[in-house]
């Protein structure tokens, strides 16, 4: 399974990453991956996850668990 990592940029957009972990580039302000990375991400809705914020250190790695 890929692992997962949710970040929020400098402009409060929140980002869910898929497979490698995202690094910050302070200069642009934004949460990247390698350019030959294998990580894909998709903006997501800015309210969720208030705990994650811009100044943090490192992306906040999550886990999806399907619930029956």
């Amino acid at each position: 399974m890929e692992e997962m990592w949710l970040a929020r940029d400098y402009d409060d957009r929140l980002y869910l990453y898929f497979g490698d972990e995202p690094v910050k580039d302070h200069e642009r302000r934004i949460w990247m991956v390698g350019h030959m990375s294998r990580t894909n991400f998709m903006e997501i809705d800015k309210r969720l996850f208030p705990e994650v914020q811009w100044p943090d250190k490192e992306p906040t790695k999550v886990k999806l668990v399907i619930e029956k």
